[in-house]
């Protein structure tokens, strides 16, 4: 029993010097300063959006998020785009880090030039900066139902 506490004793103090606090004095005003301080967590890069270059009322498009966090932590996400109520402006996940996550969405409201914001968190809260992208929406062109008719009618009289 002497020789094993003896034993333990000695690692004890062989490995004590090894191990090592470092203290730092800084404000610490949220959950993902205190992770970064003791979990040495990054947070996600920005992310890349990718959007259609025109988009039509009305119709259906496709929004394409690509998500990276350096520490490969799983991601969240969120969207800043009160004129599509399909995106989600709370927090969406877990998504693995890496990933190309993408979404339809159809709009319905006026046309013009808007902008669409994305911001990602991983799993220890370590917020992106947010990323914007304008989309430029076009009215939906319906097609001259007069010209038709009136072509039909000149294509009908040479057939027959």
């Amino acid at each position: 029993m002497r020789k094993k506490l003896y034993c333990f004793m000695l690692i004890t103090l062989l490995v004590t010097p090894l191990i090592s606090i470092t203290v730092t004095s800084q404000k610490i005003s949220s959950k993902s300063d205190l992770n970064s301080i003791f979990f040495n967590n990054s947070p996600p890069y920005p992310p890349n959006i990718t959007v259609p270059d025109k988009i039509i009322t009305g119709k259906w498009f496709k929004i394409k998020v690509s998500i990276t966090d350096p520490d490969s932590d799983n991601v969240y996400i969120r969207f800043n785009a009160s004129i599509l109520p399909d995106l989600p402006e709370y927090w969406f996940g877990p998504i693995p880090s890496g990933t190309i996550f993408s979404s339809w969405v159809k709009y319905k409201g006026p046309t013009g030039s808007f902008t669409i914001g994305v911001q990602a968190k991983d799993t220890y809260d370590a917020e992106s900066e947010w990323t914007y992208v304008k989309i430029n929406i076009y009215k939906n062109k319906a097609i001259n139902t007069q010209f038709l008719n009136f072509y039909n009618r000149i294509i009908s009289n040479f057939l027959f």
